[in-house]
């Protein structure tokens, strides 16, 4: 695949020369408060970016996960993700993980905005989700950001940290994302 360039950003496949930056914030356990596995080490960093690295595109079940760098410095400050989750329907979800050094600033926007129409465009899907930990408010911000809109609320629907957690999930059509819903 062609790298997708926004404003700030690149948007590409991973490589295995991002090890240290995707370390760098993959190993923090601010950056794994809400997901539902512990920080990586580094073997298992550099065993992510292998599958994320060869994965193919629109692969079916599989998050494909590329690499957010930023133009100005060639940093990897993050990644976004897609998964078909159905070829048949034409149904997606997506994904996004900023270092937290580079939150605030628009870049997850940035970011997500380029994934979205990746899912949609190039992808070709339908409809595409995202999920949230329930106490995580700005990637619930981000989804409403983007236009999506919340679908359902799940009580209990992941465990870890020996914590049963809630999650929203939001959608998208690929009507509403022709149409204009994002800015």
């Amino acid at each position: 695949m062609e790298p997708i360039e926004t404003e700030r950003l690149i948007i590409r496949r991973m490589r295995d020369d991002d090890l240290r930056d995707f370390f760098e914030y993959e190993s923090s356990s601010e950056h794994t408060r809400y997901l539902s596995r512990s920080a990586y080490t580094e073997d298992q960093a550099r065993n992510f970016i292998a599958i994320a690295r060869d994965l193919a595109l629109g692969s079916e079940g599989d998050y494909l996960h590329l690499a957010v760098e930023m133009k100005s410095t060639g940093k990897m400050i993050g990644t976004v993700c897609v998964k078909v989750a159905s070829q048949a329907h034409r149904q997606g979800d997506v994904g996004w993980f900023l270092h937290h050094g580079h939150q605030g600033q628009g870049l997850a926007s940035e970011a997500s905005r380029a994934m979205m129409g990746f899912a949609f465009d190039t992808l070709g899907l339908h409809r595409v989700t995202a999920h949230c930990d329930a106490q995580n408010v700005r990637s619930r911000a981000m989804m409403e950001r983007l236009g999506m809109r919340q679908e359902a609320f799940f009580r209990g629907i992941v465990h870890f940290d020996e914590v049963w957690h809630d999650q929203y999930l939001y959608a998208m059509l690929a009507q509403e994302w022709a149409g204009g819903a994002v800015e």
